[in-house]
């Protein structure tokens, strides 16, 4: 981290609920238990809105619509809470436009990508790789240090999320079209988070703002590569709209307390706490599409939250 980044965060740091240690932990997991939630959700509101597992346009639009709505509530909220969403300079709406483009139109459009040419658990566990690589990246832009706790951490972590995934297609071929597209998207989730902190503290955009803008411009990128792609709803439900407004509500919340939680603390201490949404994925998925439990899931949780525990030994030490 640089002096810079350091001086910035002391200023907005004293009395600031996102920096307590224990509200930190709990706006973490309000916010990766949202994103956990999607994933039945998205697979409810697939199966409302007539969209086949393979209809990588039908799911770019699906996404479109979701992340869009979500960015013009969160400007809405910005708006009046801060009675400010005027972009201030050039420079502001060009790392605003690399921010959606990366954090949420690259990234989602090369997940779908993936996600429809490779099993479900494997591309949970390609997609969680994505949490590391924003921990080494921290480490690499904002000089934050990897010590043997986070090394640790990241081990405990990864391994939980294998375990809760884990199955004999695994071992199967890779291809381009399937993990290829997976991985390149987990690098524009850890690069999103590095975008997060250079938007909100070097270029002192309200947290609020810049994600309602970045969920907003990705959107509009999703449903245009849809179109573009010759997608279409086939139906419409009722159900349907509910799951839709429950996903916007997921974005809406996860992001912005997500953000938030990257703006005021080291990003390697919140990046971890994403390992936990595969697990909360799983266990949402048991619940409200009867998916059946097992033994594993158990573990896994036991097993990343002792990988946060350990990327947060240091932190939660301090007074």
């Amino acid at each position: 981290m640089t002096a810079k980044d350091k001086k910035n965060i002391k200023k907005t740091k004293a009395n600031n609920i996102f920096t307590n240690k224990s509200m930190v932990v709990v706006f973490a997991v309000i916010a990766m238990f949202s994103w956990g939630c999607a994933f039945p959700f998205i697979k409810i509101g697939m199966r409302e809105f007539a969209i086949a597992v393979d209809d990588t346009a039908g799911k770019m639009l699906f996404a479109g619509v979701r992340f869009l709505s979500a960015g013009i509530i969160t400007l809405i909220i910005s708006f009046f809470k801060n009675k400010d969403i005027k972009i201030n300079s050039t420079m502001d709406f060009l790392w605003l436009i690399l921010y959606g483009a990366v954090n949420t139109g690259f990234h989602y459009f090369c997940f779908y990508m993936g996600l429809s040419n490779c099993s479900g658990s494997k591309a949970s566990i390609i997609d969680s790789l994505g949490t590391f690589w924003l921990i080494f990246l921290a480490a690499i832009i904002f000089k934050e240090k990897i010590n043997a706790n986070k090394i640790a951490g990241c081990i405990f972590g990864f391994s939980g999320i294998v375990i809760a995934n884990f199955t004999t297609d695994l071992i199967g071929g890779l291809s381009f079209n399937g993990e290829g597209f997976l991985l390149i998207s987990t690098f524009c989730a850890a690069f999103g988070g590095v975008i997060t902190r250079v938007v909100t503290v070097n270029r002192k955009i309200s947290v609020i703002k810049a994600t309602g803008y970045g969920l907003s411009i990705g959107g509009i990128m999703l449903l245009t590569g849809g179109i573009v792609l010759g997608g279409s709803v086939e139906r419409i439900t009722l159900k349907g709209i509910f799951v839709m407004a429950g996903l916007v509500c997921i974005s809406v919340i996860g992001f912005v307390l997500y953000n938030q939680l990257l703006s005021y603390n080291p990003v390697g201490q919140i990046a971890i706490f994403n390992a936990l949404i595969p697990v909360f994925g799983t266990l949402t998925s048991c619940i409200l599409t009867g998916e059946k439990f097992y033994f594993k899931y158990t573990v896994s949780i036991i097993l990343v939250a002792a990988g946060i525990w350990f990327v947060n030994r240091d932190s939660f030490k301090e007074k």
